[in-house]
């Protein structure tokens, strides 16, 4: 479980949100698609007649699905074989490998081949004629030596003006293992993690699973379709209707992280689904400081207000915000160190969760910002505390509200000698 997060004030929300839409409507069945999708109920296939239990998908569908651990067992694999290399304008150096192709160099004499994206990016960034020009030269029949040397020349040349206008500007080149460059934007692009995202999505929605996967290294897209365990239709002419959010994310720059909620009465054999109804988009484009607090606020209202939701992860992710300390008789300080002296934390541990909470959480006064800043610090630590902390967070977010408020008095109790036993002496 990645750390809980928030909104750190009204204005950092109302900034990271600035190109999303927030006031989201829920769905609502239309009896216009009545009896679409019935047929697949009877349709055979390689894996049996229907749809799966408790889905409104195809069996042989449903097969095709991917599960978390499928696509982040690939991403994490992706993420092994690659590098993020932060390098000066000044630094950078147009080249050819032995085999004639155009590389980026580094100052450590790595030699990275350009994908026809990364040259995109890299004409954009230095303001040539055309990305087209480059691709085509590459991809002429009959590539030689004297091709090579022209692309080399064009780069540097109009890469030169770059240099000279601010040669301490630093550039994000996305490198991978098979020698290819990926990604070629400014310090300004702030790609938003495809792990962490999944993360956000495995909390919100832990039985759904993927499909129409359409992903790459770099990128995320595709639906998550819900079973009925985790959907409330409300009505009981409605349980024919299926729950699904479309995702995608890129980390290069093709496309913006986007998630929209939509019902739908079945999914066929083919994967074409029936009488989809779409809902509201949330989008964020990786430019400039991103709040992932108030992104992942965002993520999950956008799937509760338009989908009707059980209360298992999204409600209960959610309502940690409702549990509120007051500072007037509540320290930030006496809050962690119950928690410290509640699931037995080591004055390190300890120390680290109220320092995550001094920087990264002091306006939450709430059970939110406690286990942010828990699950903040396990992170700084070995695997098996991390999972342990992670564990601790789980058992604090699904804390009844009797136990809230014990904890509250414990908090309030703290004394000096409390504070020596719960932290080190720099807290």
């Amino acid at each position: 479980m990645l750390y809980l997060e928030q909104t750190r004030t009204t204005t950092n929300y109302k900034k990271a949100t600035s190109n999303m839409t927030t006031e989201y409507q829920k769905l609502t069945p239309s009896s216009e698609t009545r009896g679409d999708g019935q047929f697949v109920k009877t349709l055979q296939g390689q894996f049996g007649e229907g749809v799966q239990g408790g889905t409104h998908v195809h069996k042989d569908w449903w097969a095709k699905t991917l599960s978390y651990d499928d696509v982040m067992n690939k991403v994490q694999h992706d993420i092994d074989n690659r590098n993020d290399i932060m390098i000066p304008a000044k630094n950078i150096i147009f080249n050819m490998n032995k085999d004639n192709a155009l590389c980026i160099t580094t100052p450590q004499g790595q030699q990275f081949i350009p994908t026809d994206w990364a040259l995109q990016q890299l004409s954009t960034r230095m303001d040539a004629p055309s990305a087209s020009a480059l691709r085509e030269m590459r991809n002429q029949q009959g590539y030689d030596k004297q091709d090579g040397e022209l692309m080399v020349e064009y780069c540097n040349n109009y890469f030169r003006r770059v240099k000279d206008k601010n040669p301490t500007k630093e550039y994000r080149l996305r490198t991978y293992n098979d020698g290819t460059c990926r990604a070629f934007v400014t310090d300004k692009y702030s790609p938003i993690n495809n792990i962490w995202f999944l993360e956000c999505l495995k909390e919100f929605l832990p039985q759904a699973r993927f499909s129409h996967w359409k992903g790459d290294e770099d990128t995320l897209m595709g639906n998550l379709l819900l079973p009925d365990t985790i959907m409330d239709y409300g009505q009981d002419d409605d349980t024919d209707y299926g729950g699904m959010v479309s995702i995608s994310n890129c980390e290069i720059g093709k496309r913006r992280i986007s998630q929209y909620p939509s019902i739908f009465r079945a999914i066929c054999m083919n994967g074409c689904i029936w009488g989809q109804q779409k809902g509201t988009d949330v989008n964020r484009v990786h430019r400039g400081t991103i709040d992932l607090d108030a992104l992942k606020v965002a993520l999950a209202e956008n799937i509760e207000f338009q989908l009707s939701i059980l209360p298992d992860g999204i409600r209960k992710f959610l309502d940690t915000r409702s549990k509120e300390f007051d500072v007037k008789f509540t320290s930030h300080k006496g809050m962690v160190a119950a928690v410290a002296s509640e699931f037995r934390l080591d004055k390190r541990l300890a120390t680290n969760t109220l320092e995550q909470f001094v920087k990264h959480e002091f306006e939450h006064h709430n059970l939110f910002g406690v286990i942010n800043s828990l699950t903040r610090a396990g992170q700084n630590f070995d695997n098996n505390t991390w999972v342990n902390v992670d564990t601790i967070g789980g058992k604090l977010m699904t804390m009844t509200a009797s136990r809230w408020h014990n904890l509250q008095a414990k908090a309030q109790s703290m004394t000096d000698k409390d504070f020596e036993k719960a932290f080190s002496l720099t807290a």
